[in-house]
């Protein structure tokens, strides 16, 4: 088992202390914030508006320009997933 060291308790840093400590490493995690996630609860006006229900056509439809980067992220890893996820 290895130690891994996570900065950041954001979404992605979450996410990646989840999927160190699902590999069996030792994780730590270390935010500047009073709690974690709090960057998280703070999108979408107090919402939590982490990710959303809508049909993955509409959603890149929604992105202003350049929405194709997106593609492999969110045909990997779609808003089902994330909400499944979290």
């Amino acid at each position: 088992m290895s130690s891994v060291a996570v900065v950041g308790g954001g979404a992605a840093g979450m996410m990646a202390a989840c999927a160190a400590g699902a590999a069996g490493h030792a994780v730590t995690l270390f935010e500047h914030n009073e709690k974690l996630g709090k960057k998280i609860y703070i999108t979408g006006k107090g919402r939590c508006n982490l990710t959303n229900a809508c049909k993955t056509e509409d959603f890149f439809a929604s992105v202003p320009r350049n929405g194709k980067f997106l593609y492999s992220a969110v045909y990997q890893f779609d808003s089902r997933a994330v909400m499944d996820f979290f």
